[in-house]
């Protein structure tokens, strides 16, 4: 099903890209805004389709996990060069910092652990509109580990539009943005939090969330 799903979407964006690039310049600028719109809808889709992908082998326990050791600073580097673009675009300070005491390695599932800070990443740049973004990792200090074992939290804070108390856990749920009218204003599907939530607990980590509406948010992935 996934392969019959993303072979003709990746056709069409290729097809879509080439007009765009209108090598030939016998397109109009309308005609390429077009094609770039085709570009982004395609995009939008293949996300969709990934994410309900993800969510539904989670959902039926057919997820695997590779762990393997890795370095730490190999876990945030790569978010450097992704959201830094972003983060000047958008005229937002972007810092990524580390704690003392991090070790140098974990053990971990590269690809999950990276989709899981990407979309937390993805979510603070996209509520973000003034100040700036920061990836915290740091070993949690005594009685604030949630878990049951020595742990390392990677946290995502931003100066966003954050989100009050009552709608902190709607947000984890499948299909759910704090109403409609985020859904409206800002797009995407209300995926993000489910899958990562789910796949941080399928490494035996966790992910929480400490936001005021108006102050931005805090989102910790807690991993051991």
């Amino acid at each position: 099903m996934s392969h019959e799903l993303r072979t003709p979407l990746n056709s069409l964006m290729i097809l879509s890209h080439l007009l765009m690039d209108n090598k030939e310049g016998n397109l109009s600028e309308k005609q390429v805004g077009f094609a770039r719109t085709m570009n982004d809808a395609g995009n939008d889709l293949l996300n969709l389709i990934n994410d309900i992908l993800d969510l539904s082998k989670v959902e039926a326990g057919r997820l695997e996990f590779h762990f393997e050791e890795l370095k730490v600073i190999d876990l945030l580097e790569p978010l450097e060069t992704m959201f830094r673009p972003l983060a000047e675009q958008k005229g937002l300070a972007f810092r990524i910092k580390t704690g003392a005491g991090v070790p140098e390695c974990i053990s971990t599932d590269m690809q999950r652990t990276q989709q899981i800070l990407k979309n937390l990443l993805s979510n603070a740049f996209k509520f973000t509109n003034n100040g700036g973004v920061e990836v915290l990792a740091s070993i949690p200090a005594p009685g604030e580990n949630i878990l049951p074992v020595p742990a390392l939290a990677i946290a995502i804070r931003d100066n966003g539009i954050g989100i009050s108390a009552e709608k902190q856990e709607i947000v984890f749920n499948a299909f759910q943005q704090g109403d409609g009218s985020t859904s409206r204003k800002f797009g995407g599907t209300g995926l993000g939090l489910s899958i990562s939530r789910q796949l941080a607990r399928g490494m035996q980590g966790e992910i929480t969330l400490a936001s005021r509406e108006g102050r931005g948010a805090s989102s910790p992935f807690t991993c051991h």
